[in-house]
């Protein structure tokens, strides 16, 4: 079945900043080609491996981001690798690439030189900082823009410091702008004929997680703080509310305010387990306390009243401590089935194998197996992140190996046998 977009080729130039927006448009059908150095993407090598298959070839990372791309190697800083280069943008409808403005510069393809040349080409740019600014030319790293973009700083607990976020979120949500620009100016250009340039700056993309905590800042002149396993912008810990733990791992619940079957909810679900926990919460001296304040906008105006407050997280604390002795009994796959059907938001946190494990997810057939011919076995890969009708995301082929597709390439722009024996032997391919 045809992808929709399986009449675009894309040139992938991206280090691994950019690597995630090159696989969306290749889920889509696109025909995204990943050109690396001759010693290869350093991603190749990045841990965690995969066992039994050379070291360039087994990064786990560099598997999963490029997969469904097609490989080649060249070396663009070499005069031949730059013509070869110049060669393939002819053919080519979407450059990804990630070069500063000084990169840019010294390779020759500046923003301006891509648009003379190629008046049809979509070039877009994937950067730590954007193209201009004081910090353009700067270094870059997924953690430091995590750290500048604010999002340590509201992730981890209150008493302890900034917490690093998992992975390279950095890198995926800059690739995913990337991809969405790249989709917007597609559009543009089969509608008005007009190519235009792409520019995404990963700071600028990760601002957006930080959701209301600029308004916060700019409107009522506080900095929010970390909550940790507590809900939202509520300082305040609400029994009832966060993360527990389960006998078997960690769970999130929010039993508390106005969502879901609320903290009532929570008693009903000990009473079905014949937990005596229930019997315990309906003492008046807990009762009256989560009948008045176990709302977060109870709570909101309890906190213009510091003594009250004082008293009533006293209340709070006892009425918690019941509450984690309830969930560390049970299960938390046994909490959230029965949860569920009594409306109440509770979650387990799952680890890896969970989610490999998933019901829902292998009900959907979300899972997909390629078979990785080069490096000997089936790889299972997650998803796509969209399911499109009438033209359903693919992965096409497994992850190329190092220049597995340079004779096909470069074949296609002309080039011959000897000339690619030549260009070997000078370490341009």
């Amino acid at each position: 079945m045809a992808g929709a977009l399986d009449d675009i080729r894309v040139l992938d130039l991206t280090k691994p900043l950019g690597h995630y927006a090159g696989y969306l448009l290749a889920n889509l059908g696109a025909d995204v080609i990943k050109v690396e150095p001759p010693t290869g993407d350093p991603s190749r090598v990045w841990e965690p491996l995969l066992p039994n298959v050379p070291e360039i070839e087994s990064g786990m990372q560099f598997l999963l981001m490029n997969v469904g791309k097609k490989g080649i190697t060249l070396d663009i800083n070499q005069e031949k690798g730059k013509e070869t280069l110049l060669k393939l943008l002819s053919e080519t409808d979407v450059l990804l690439q990630s070069w500063t403005p000084e990169e840019a510069a010294l390779l020759g393809l500046n923003p301006t030189d891509l648009r003379e040349k190629f008046p049809n080409l979509i070039n877009a740019s994937v950067t730590g900082w954007g193209l201009d600014g004081p910090y353009a030319s700067l270094a870059y790293s997924d953690i430091v823009s995590v750290a500048m973009a604010g999002l340590m700083n509201l992730s981890g607990f209150a008493e302890g410091p900034p917490t690093q976020l998992p992975d390279h979120q950095g890198f995926h949500c800059a690739s995913l702008n990337l991809a969405a620009g790249v989709m917007a100016a597609l559009l543009e250009r089969d509608s008005s004929g007009i190519a235009q340039d792409v520019e995404v700056s990963m700071h600028e993309s990760l601002l957006i997680a930080e959701e209301t905590a600029m308004q916060t800042a700019d409107i009522r002149g506080s900095d929010r703080e970390r909550t940790g396993g507590v809900m939202g912008v509520i300082a305040v810990k609400l029994p009832g509310m966060g993360l527990y733990s389960a006998q078997d791992g960690w769970i999130f619940v929010m039993a508390a305010g106005v969502a879901g079957a609320g903290f009532d909810g929570l008693i009903t679900l000990m009473d079905q387990f014949g937990d005596p926990i229930a019997d315990e919460l309906r003492k008046d001296v807990y009762a009256s306390v989560l009948g008045e304040f176990s709302s977060s906008a109870a709570v909101f105006r309890l906190m213009g009243d510091p003594q009250k407050l004082s008293e009533v997280q006293e209340a709070f604390e006892e009425i918690d401590k019941l509450v984690v002795k309830f969930f560390e009994k049970y299960s938390k796959q046994k909490l959230y089935v029965e949860g569920q059907k009594l409306r109440l938001l509770v979650g387990p946190v799952n680890s890896p194998q969970d989610i490999s494990e998933s019901e829902q997810l292998n009900s959907r057939d979300w899972f997909r197996t390629v078979n990785d011919v080069g490096r000997g076995r089936e790889l299972r890969y997650p998803g796509a992140p969209f399911q499109l009708e009438s033209t359903p995301a693919v992965l096409g082929r497994a992850a190329p190996l190092l220049g597995e597709h340079n004779v096909e390439i470069f074949g296609s722009i002309g080039l011959t046998e000897s000339n690619l024996r030549e260009l070997t032997e000078s370490g341009v391919i």
